[in-house]
């Protein structure tokens, strides 16, 4: 399955300025160049995390120096995070954040259009009848489903594209998958917002055992924010939010002189899990 490669995208070099986007000349160049320079700021896992970990909760410790210190991380109802004196605690699970439910005037503002996640666009809201009936969760799913077998062209780390354009071009990185799966949902009347952070991938870009840069998205069902992941195919523990919002790149800022500066010193929960080799 295609989603399984989609494990980081570029949107943290991209909007923090450290790559361009490539034309048509040295696009290839430009291509391993990015790859070269994800490489650089993945965060090695000191664990193995199976799946039947990531399905779990974990409770991660982190380090910080630099642009890391004093990251404002955010709570979601999968996440909380607290600084202790031996370090920065994030736990992350499906629902042990505790987050309080918005208003009502803060839902509208997650259904609206933005220039990035034009749910009101004609192409957009077609796609969307994808999304079916019946629960949120269910149109949820098929959403997800439609995305990524819409997105069917190679995986392309460069350029930040809206969910318009991810549509019309039918490629991308895991940026594309949120923004078009958060607008398509938006059209459908699920209140939507999208997530910047890391997941984990037991090898991609030619490493193992490492955090990558990701983008994924949270609908509120009712009760809670749920996350939905089309660009790894689910969310899980594996997932470390650092912004929610809309996708709007400017949103990102200072995101990547935080995970520059993350190290991951232990995670708690995986205790029956290998030890990575450093």
């Amino acid at each position: 399955m295609k989603s399984k490669r989609i494990l980081l995208c570029a949107w943290l070099l991209l909007c923090s300025g450290w790559v361009r986007e490539a034309d048509a000349a040295d696009s290839a160049a430009s291509e391993l160049e990015l790859k070269a320079q994800i490489q650089a700021v993945l965060v090695p896992s000191p664990y193995r995390l199976s799946p039947a970990a990531r399905h779990g909760t974990i409770r991660y410790r982190l380090g910080e120096r630099d642009g890391a210190v004093g990251w404002l991380w955010p709570r979601t109802g999968e996440q909380s995070a607290v600084r202790r004196s031996d370090g920065l605690e994030v736990t992350v699970c499906k629902d042990c954040g505790g987050e309080t439910a918005p208003d009502a005037q803060a839902l509208r503002s997650y259904l609206a259009p933005t220039p990035w996640l034009q749910s009101d666009d004609r192409a957009v809201a077609g796609f969307a009848r994808a999304a079916g009936g019946g629960s949120v969760d269910a149109r949820m799913r098929r959403l997800v489903a439609a995305v990524q077998a819409h997105l069917s062209g190679p995986v392309v780390y460069s350029g930040y594209h809206s969910a318009r354009e991810a549509l019309a071009r039918r490629e991308g990185d895991c940026t594309e998958y949120a923004l078009l799966l958060a607008a398509a949902a938006r059209a459908r009347g699920i209140p939507t917002r999208v997530v910047a952070g890391l997941a984990y991938g037991s090898r991609f870009v030619g490493r193992t055992n490492a955090f990558g840069p990701h983008m994924w998205v949270q609908a509120w069902n009712g009760e809670r924010w749920v996350s939905y992941d089309a660009g790894m195919g689910e969310f899980d523990a594996g997932h470390l939010a650092l912004v929610v919002g809309d996708g709007d790149p400017d949103s990102l800022r200072g995101a990547m002189q935080a995970i520059a500066g993350l190290r991951i010193e232990d995670a708690f929960g995986v205790l029956d899990e290998d030890r990575a080799a450093n």
